[in-house]
């Protein structure tokens, strides 16, 4: 039908003349008039022959009609031409392919062709319809935005279904300034639509493939099962085992895999698109865990860190890690997404004075072993840095308050760490006589005394060994062991201890135990400064291991007027350190096909400072492309001191120093003056080899 109307008014269109016989005819009479006027003025004011005069009118009238009616017959030949031109540019933006559709600048529907009608299954409707009366989605000023570019937009069809399509317009000016009754006056654009349905859907579906078959992978922890198989009843090994079957079945119903590379730690491995579904129902696993896993007011939580970021399952692995290390308490997931992290979860963390269930208990026994004591006596590891100084300083406070004799065991009361951090503390009276030698130990040493070893449980590592062997297999006194290394071969005997491994330091331990064991008096400012050091400097200023009971010990520290600024002092290096740290750092070797990096050097003749150099190149290497881990070994004199550093879940750096020092998975050091370096670089790089056979190249 709209084909036939075409055709029959093209037919009229070409019947219909343009030439204006009104204005012809009217012309002539004018020109027959003035023809005549000319006549009569001839034979008036002259004596020409009436014939002569008449040749002349016909003459003048013959050339003046012709000078009317040739212009009226070029005007109406260029206006027939323009319509049919007109007309021929109207039908090929009918037979366009694409739908267009004319508007003015008010989104009235000039014209719009078969093709528009059709994609939006609709006649015009009306005289001068406006837009939203058939492209719902389609404003005025959507048009306008889309001049000269494509502009998406989403049209909701009669049946209800969604068509996606793409804009893209040309404007004009129409009007004439002069005559401002103009009703054409404006703007004017032609639009060209584009649906793009089947290709946003074809996409979407990619997508969708793309999220299934792109693997998500996590690290998963349980935050704090010591601590709450302790204060529930529940044995570990129940609780992890829930915890494990609880993680299994979630794993499961996302259609993923998890295995477990250590002892109660899991890598899980999901479809990216179930870890989009679980950031939208907000990770309800983390309540399922807590709400199965709940004994009174104690309850155990599971920490997570995602990554679907990298080229390959290593990287995602090593982002992953990144956002586990963003945790900063229980009950958390934190995604990774390229470098911006998402954080899920209710915060658990608590205070260790209120609602901490595990240090009122560490509390209660430590202070039960100092009440029945005569004396006693509090060291850390030999060489002791920060953490183990400002350790113990604070117990040293717990057992003064209960009136028990107390000294701290130092060796080398001139070691650069021991000198800077009490310098402030030796002048005042309670510390007067406080710090004690080995020799001087031992005389004081009696059947009733307690020892309280710091940031240590191996006993080749002590800061007196024969101290340590005399109270416990000499004279049988007490030993009590605080510390946040991992166990060894060369753990020593004791009769109580506390070693959590998930604790940032020694410091923050000994915090915990203040917070709540403290009755009577309170950390000087010098004392929380001290300690707070020793968090700052296992944390590397709350970078690296800080978890929701390294911030609480912080803020307790800062109740007790801790000084960040005076912290920060006694980290700043010298000259001697700075040319140390290069010297030893131009040592570099890279072995297990470069995935250590070791460095061996000359150390410096005050120890303190040495493990402050090697654990700062220790820390440097780290961050070598391809380095799963650093070791850095420093000799003087015939003392070795060694650092390692890892910053992943694949090498333990404890490991690596078994046998001659101790750590935890990510932390570790060594030393030894027994032996050559010679001898102790046989041991790491044996270390080192029987690690990878077994845990990395194990096939």
């Amino acid at each position: 039908m709209t084909s036939e109307n075409n055709q029959s008014r093209t037919n009229g269109e070409k019947k219909k003349s343009f030439f204006n016989f009104p204005l012809a005819f009217a012309l002539c009479l004018g020109t027959g008039l003035l023809s005549c006027i000319l006549l009569m003025l001839l034979l008036f004011l002259t004596d020409v022959k009436p014939t002569s005069a008449a040749l002349i009118m016909v003459a003048t009238l013959v050339s003046l009609d012709a000078l009317v009616i040739i212009p009226l017959l070029f005007r109406a030949r260029s206006k027939a031409r323009n319509e049919i031109i007109i007309h021929r540019f109207s039908r090929m933006l009918d037979g366009m392919v694409y739908p267009y559709i004319i508007t003015n600048h008010d989104g009235i529907i000039v014209k719009w062709n078969p093709a528009a009608q059709k994609l939006f299954n609709s006649k015009m409707p009306g005289v001068a319809p406006n837009l939203s009366a058939v492209i719902r989605n389609l404003t005025p000023e959507k048009i306008a935005e889309s001049v000269d570019k494509a502009l998406p937009f989403r049209h909701e069809m009669p049946d209800g279904s969604n068509r996606y399509m793409t804009i893209r317009s040309v404007k004009t000016v129409i009007g004439d300034e002069k005559n401002p009754v103009d009703s054409f006056k404006g703007a004017y654009y032609l639009s060209t639509i584009v649906d793009c349905t089947e290709d946003k859907n074809t996409i979407d579906d990619l997508k969708r493939r793309l999220e299934y078959e792109t693997a998500a992978v996590g690290r998963i922890e349980i935050d704090d099962l010591k601590a709450f198989a302790g204060a529930s009843g529940i044995s570990e090994k129940q609780a992890a085992d829930k915890v494990r079957e609880l993680l299994s079945e979630w794993i499961y119903q996302q259609h993923g895999i998890m295995y477990e590379p250590e002892t109660r730690k899991f890598i899980a491995v999901i479809p990216f698109a179930s870890l989009r579904e679980c950031e939208k129902e907000k990770f309800p696993i983390l309540d399922t865990i807590r709400e199965a896993l709940t004994v009174g007011d104690d309850e155990l939580t599971v920490s997570m860190g995602f990554s679907a970021s990298g080229s390959t399952l290593s990287e995602r692995l090593h982002n992953a890690e990144l956002a586990f290390e963003q945790r900063k308490s229980g009950n958390k997931v934190i995604v990774n997404h390229d470098g911006r992290f998402e954080d899920y979860g209710r915060d658990r963390r608590k205070q260790a004075s209120s609602d901490s269930f595990d240090y009122p208990r560490v509390s209660r026994t430590v202070k039960k072993y100092i009440s029945e004591c005569s004396n006693v006596f509090i060291m850390g590891h030999a060489r002791p840095d920060y953490d183990s100084i400002g350790a113990a300083i604070g117990m040293t406070k717990l057992a003064r308050e209960m009136g028990k004799p107390t000294n701290i065991v130092i060796n080398d009361p001139s070691d650069v760490n021991f000198a800077t951090l009490t310098e402030s503390l030796t002048s005042a009276p309670e510390y007067d006589g406080m710090f004690i030698d080995e020799q001087e130990a031992l005389t004081k040493a009696r059947t009733e005394s307690l020892l309280i070893v710091v940031d240590v449980n191996n006993h080749r590592n002590m800061e007196s060994t024969h101290l340590y062997k005399t109270l416990r297999e000499t004279l049988g006194g007490k030993i009590i062991i605080l510390d946040h290394h991992e166990k060894n071969e060369n753990t020593a005997e004791c009769d109580y201890d506390y070693i959590d491994i998930t604790s940032s330091s020694a410091c923050e331990i000994v915090s915990g135990i203040l917070d709540v064991g403290l009755r009577r008096s309170k950390l000087s400012s010098d004392e929380a400064t001290a300690m707070l050091a020793g968090i700052m400097l296992d944390t590397k200023n709350f970078t690296q291991y800080a978890s929701r009971k390294t911030y609480a010990a912080a803020e307790y520290l800062s109740l007790c007027s801790a000084k960040v600024d005076r912290v920060r002092k006694f980290f700043e290096a010298d000259y001697e350190t700075f040319d140390a740290q290069y010297r030893i750092g131009a040592g570099l070797q890279m072995v297990q096909d470069g995935r250590i990096a070791v460095c061996m050097g000359k150390g410096l003749e005050d120890e303190g400072k040495t493990k402050i150099v090697i654990g700062r190149v220790a820390d440097q290497l780290l961050s070598m492309n391809g380095a799963l881990a650093s070791i850095v070994i420093a000799e003087w004199n015939g003392r070795i001191n060694a650092s390692a550093r890892s910053n992943n879940n694949l090498v333990d750096c404890a490991q690596l120093m078994r046998g001659v020092g101790g750590g935890n998975f990510n932390n570790a050091g060594g030393m030894a003056d027994d032996m050559t370096l010679k001898q102790f670089r046989k041991i790491v790089d044996d270390n080192i080899a029987e690690y990878f056979a077994r845990n990395i190249d194990k096939k």
